[in-house]
């Protein structure tokens, strides 16, 4: 029994907790000395005193060290209404003869009441609970959480659609492929933003044509718990080479599925989709396309006007305007999960699937149109200029090809309490989806689009998390975390400049990932609350391109190998109630091999003769360390106002794309690859206040000003004047001078109980770019560099978001809108300004509006209805790679089952 009771409470989240004096009691801290602020509603029957504080934990946020003895053969009391967690707990504990005592932040022990003589203690003031979505305002540094609500609120229709409203964070390339490539003030791909999933890492980098790459992660939102997005360098396991920050998803776990106060649960999740329609044959045209920019007429001889000359009466089939109406779905997606606890444990499983067509565009706003010149008389025929104008091809509401997507998801996650408060996590995680996708350069430099065929990934993340956190120690808090990420990418893209379904070019990616975390947390108490965390982690690497029937290089056929390994430490030292300061230090070092071997000629410098007339084969090889700081320091005045100040620096190894050797560009023997050295800088004013104009209202706020400074920025650019070409590789990898993005950001958040409303925004006051190069006049620019990556990572100036909602039948109904307005990126100069084959994509300035209904219709049913972009914008999204409109008017309808 003692064994059985030992892993149901350590379901838990253990905090360290403060040695105990003996025979020392400790008051349990009233309702009154808590206030009203915190208070929520709890609902946790009488049962057993294990299960009832891992409700309480669930529904307060809090967490709980308890030995196991202390719960045998003990039950709690019913414990329900509107109370602070303080009251909650003392509630719970009522008649148990077990007190509890605060360990910090919105954590407590539980302990016996000693008896006999005894030195009784002042009460405790303790603080009351944070809500997950409260994340940003309690944090120095800027960082955001989108809760389970916010992903079923705003789905959208493509994956990166859930990260819609964050302040500095943007989605690159979202209507292609079901990945993520998030982009955060700036920082984009090459694992300067890693995307984590429960800890594991599966970016991979996917050549996208001259246009650039793509980092894509995959997940179903379905299957998404939470989501934290941390800005700039952070100071844990995890973070590795993270210069721009690290997005961390959490997958389902029990108390996603389970309700409070049960032992088991299942979720039943469906959604309809409209806007959408089955992706047409392969090789169907799609747009404006004008092989010509002249057409001629009235030719004295027949065969100057041939088909080819004539002005065409049609650009693509009119089928492509076929736009079903707004409640008509023809797409969905679906998901069951199932968890249950057990005394041992809990276990979860969850199956996902998603299945939509084409989508089509919007339209009102910056179509495309033909213009058509004045004729010119000829002497041999009448010769009319055309052209088409616009930022894109694909007509207003037309079916737009190759954003098809269809995936299934599988979920497996077991958690195992061991003896001596330890704790085993297993998981596994299986992606497999279908999409369309062309590449950028067909569209943008040749003009054709057309539908395609569809490429595929299956992603296998396998994962181990062991924990160990023993209440009696305060320096042992045991994290060790074992993963392994497989994927594998079939991709399908047309040769370059042709759309003949017979010219595509296969290619199969496959990439392995292994990575390890160990890291531990200690408590001392010398003088005021000193926290020491140290940890080191490793990653292995390992990457292979098929390409059938491909010679050199061609289209991207990499292979290679990359070691990373990196020690951190910090503190956290807070001497007095109103100040933290924080300090710590990460060294990392790396080391990469390129497979292919260069292709070197016999008048190459680097080339040793092999006897037969060519070059003993020579394999590009990287490798470097270094070390990086990070340090805050926090001021809390008053209780709920923050004012902080953050320095961090963080170092990016060359990933493996940037090591390894491809089509159109690759390493070069004398232009050695350095790591990227990120230095950021933010100030920034943190208030949360609760019961500020009424006794239940809250109020959020965050302001905050960065300074993100970038030396030796790693990108593709052209060669210099000195410098010439290795085979087919015609572009350069090099570390440029400097990328700097400076701005200010603010969170705003009230809820009122009956209505809330949510602000944010981002305004960039200094963006800059900078190389010493070749062909150019001015070194800087705030667009970009010829040929670069960057061109299409650069931001808009500024981008908001607002969120005004109202709830009615006493919180049953739920009503809102939300409002996106995202403006212009920088423009390029007219003259001096070769941007080759990369030219930033121009899109405009838009708003949205997306309205919201959820309606709870009992504790087992509810049903959302959303409609996205409600007056039909034709926009392109801000960090668009190629020139796909975004989804005009879409409905979806969405139910929820959970019992």
């Amino acid at each position: 029994m003692m064994q059985l009771l030992t892993r149901c409470l350590l379901l838990t989240s253990i905090a360290a907790a403060l040695p105990m004096p003996v025979l020392a009691q400790s008051v349990p801290v009233s309702g009154v000395e808590a206030g009203d602020r915190n208070r929520h509603p709890f609902n946790i029957p009488a049962q057993s005193l294990a299960s009832a504080i891992n409700a309480f934990s669930r529904q307060s946020g809090w967490q709980i060290s308890v030995a196991s003895e202390l719960a045998s053969q003990r039950r709690s009391r019913d414990v329900s209404g509107n109370l602070s967690p303080e009251q909650a707990l003392t509630r719970l504990l009522d008649g148990t003869d077990l007190i509890w005592r605060s360990t910090g932040h919105n954590a407590a022990v539980i302990y016996s009441a000693p008896t006999g003589d005894a030195l009784v203690l002042e009460p405790i003031q303790v603080q009351g609970s944070t809500r997950l979505s409260d994340t940003p305002y309690r944090t120095a540094g800027s960082a955001n959480v989108i809760t389970r609500d916010n992903i079923e609120r705003f789905r959208g229709t493509s994956v990166g659609d859930i990260f819609r409203g964050t302040p500095g964070v943007l989605v690159s390339e979202n209507r292609n492929s079901g990945g993520l490539d998030v982009n955060i003030r700036g920082m984009q791909g090459q694992g300067r933003v890693p995307v984590l999933i429960d800890g594991s890492r599966q970016e991979t980098t996917v050549y996208r044509g001259y246009s650039g790459v793509s980092s894509r992660s995959y997940i179903d939102p379905d299957l998404i718990g939470s989501i934290r997005i941390d800005k700039g360098p952070v100071m844990t396991a995890e973070g590795t080479g993270a210069t721009g920050g690290v997005v961390s998803v959490s997958t389902l776990n029990a108390d996603d599925v389970v309700r409070p106060g049960e032992v088991s649960g299942i979720r039943l999740r469906g959604s309809l989709i409209g806007n959408n329609s089955t992706a047409p044959a392969a090789g169907t045209h799609a747009g404006y396309y004008l092989p010509r920019n002249s057409y001629r007429s009235d030719c004295r001889f027949p065969t100057y006007c041939e088909d080819r000359y004539l002005m065409p009466d049609r650009f693509a089939p009119e089928h492509g305007m076929d736009r079903p109406g707004l409640l008509d779905f023809r797409g969905h997606s679906a998901s069951l999960a199932m968890a249950r606890r057990f005394e041992w444990g809990d276990l979860v499983a969850a199956y996902a699937e998603r299945d939509q067509g084409n989508y089509y565009a919007g339209k009102h706003g910056p179509t495309p149109y033909i213009v058509v010149g004045e004729p010119e008389k000829l002497p041999w025929y009448t010769e009319t200029p055309v052209s088409r104008e616009g930022v894109s091809p694909f007509r207003a509401g037309e079916r737009i090809p190759n954003t098809q997507y269809s995936s299934e998801s599988v979920l497996l996650k077991g958690r195992f309490f061991l003896p001596r408060e330890q704790s085993v996590e297993l998981s596994y995680l299986r992606y497999d989806s279908a999409f369309g996708e062309m590449m950028p350069s067909q569209i943008r430099s040749f003009g054709q689009a057309r539908q395609w065929l569809d490429s595929e990934v299956l992603n296998q993340t396998y994962a181990l998390r062991y924990h160990w956190q023993p209440v009696a120690h305060d320096w042992a808090d045991l994290r060790l975390h074992l993963w392994h990420t497989d994927t594998v990418s079939h991709l399908n893209t047309p040769a370059v400049g042709s759309v003949d379904i017979a010219d595509n070019t296969p290619r199969t990616d496959d990439y392995q990932r292994y990575g390890a975390d160990l890291s531990n947390s200690m408590r001392f108490y010398p003088f005021g609350t000193l926290q020491l965390d140290y940890g080191v982690s490793a990653q292995w690497e390992d990457m292979d391109t098929d390409t059938p029937e491909a010679t050199g290089f061609y289209d991207g056929s990499r292979s290679g190998k990359r070691d990373e390994f990196s020690a951190f430490t910090s503190v956290r030292w807070q001497p007095w109630p109103a100040w933290t300061l924080e300090a710590g230090t990460r060294y990392t070092r790396f080391k990469s091999k390129d497979n292919n071997p260069l292709p070197l000629t016999p008048n190459d410098p680097a080339c040793v003769p092999d006897g037969d007339g060519g070059c003993t084969p020579v394999h590009y090889r990287n490798h470097h360390s270094g070390s990086a700081p990070i340090a805050s320091l926090t001021w809390e005045p008053v209780k709920g106002l923050q004012l902080y100040a953050r320095h961090a620096e963080a170092l990016r190894m060359p990933s493996l794309f940037e090591s390894t050797s491809g089509w159109s560009v690759s390493p070069a023997l004398d232009i050695p690859l350095k790591p990227e050295h990120a230095i950021n800088r933010e100030f920034g004013l943190n208030y949360l206040k609760d019961g500020l104009f009424a006794a239940n209202d809250k109020l959020r706020f965050k302001v905050a000003y960065f300074r993100n400074h970038v030396d030796d920025y790693l990108t593709r650019t052209q060669p210099n004047a000195w410098e010439t070409g290795n085979g087919l590789d015609f572009f350069r990898l090099r570390n440029i001078d400097s990328a700097d993005f400076h701005g200010w950001e603010v969170n705003l958040a009230y809820d009122a109980g009956a209505w809330f409303a949510e602000l944010s925004g981002t305004r960039y006051s200094h963006i800059e770019v900078c190389n010493v190069g070749s062909y150019v006049r001015y070194y800087c620019s705030d667009w970009g560099l010829p040929q670069s990556y960057i061109n299409n990572m650069i931001p808009p100036k500024w981008h908001a978001s607002t969120t005004l909602g109202v709830r009615l039948l006493q919180r049953r109904l739920e009503l809102g809108a939300r409002g996106t307005f995202m403006g212009q990126r920088n423009r390029i100069p007219r003259y001096n300004a070769p941007t080759g084959f990369n030219p930033p994509v121009l899109w405009h300035h838009y708003n949205l509006l997306d309205v919201f209904v959820h309606y709870r219709h009992n504790e087992t049913l509810s049903v959302d209805l959303t409609v996205d972009n409600v007056t039909d914008r034709y926009y392109l999204d801000a960090l668009s790679l190629g020139l796909v409109p975004a989804p005009g008017r879409t409905a979806r309808l969405g139910f929820t089952l959970q019992f």
